[in-house]
């Protein structure tokens, strides 16, 4: 059976097992790619850098099946990449072939749909939600710093300041008619992790 729907998380870190710095979170519906191409698209990754050798890494996926009257499948594929020691140019080079790679994979999701913008106030509730979860802090903690509309993708973009001084972002954007946090990141010390 083919996956109804497709989530892929790409997340850097300072070293494997630390919580990421950044995650990029693409939900596609019936990707028109099979699991090994999936695999191979994100591993292409990991030589980004343009380094003799690839960044340290993990990938894994998982298959699932839910069954509540009628059937639906789905796949994820979370890519860890370790950016310690990369510095600023080997973190640019992975944005960039992230979003390559997300681009690439949209255009090979049938039935996708990016739908209209949503409210900046709808959008500033599902990026705190988002940064909460991940970062395992208070939504009410962040504050607003910045607030930026992209027309052209129609997203938000999002700056805050934590309470400890921390700073986190997110984008979120339509995705399927759903509102959908798809990128997150963080900033600053880690003194209150």
């Amino acid at each position: 059976m083919e996956p109804i729907s497709t989530t892929v998380i790409v997340n850097l870190t300072d070293h494997p097992g630390l919580e990421p710095e950044v995650s990029w979170i693409l939900p596609l519906d019936a990707l028109d790619m099979s699991v090994e191409e999936t695999i191979e698209q994100l591993q292409a990754l990991t030589w980004s850098t343009g380094e003799e050798y690839p960044v340290m890494s993990s990938l894994q996926s998982r298959y699932g099946i839910h069954n509540w009257g009628s059937s639906s499948s789905f796949a994820e594929f979370i890519l860890s990449l370790s950016a310690g020691g990369l510095g600023s140019l080997g973190a640019t080079a992975i944005d960039a072939a992230v979003r390559e790679s997300f681009r690439k994979l949209r255009d090979r999701a049938r039935g996708d749909d990016w739908g209209d913008v949503i409210s900046e106030e709808d959008a500033l509730g599902i990026a705190k939600s988002r940064i909460a979860s991940q970062y395992n802090i208070e939504a009410e903690a962040l504050s607003v710093r910045r607030a930026q509309t992209d027309a052209v993708e129609r997203s938000h973009e999002f700056e805050f300041i934590h309470t400890d001084g921390r700073s986190f972002g997110a984008v979120v954007g339509i995705f399927r008619d759903s509102p959908t946090c798809m990128r997150i990141w963080r900033r600053g010390t880690d003194a209150a992790s």
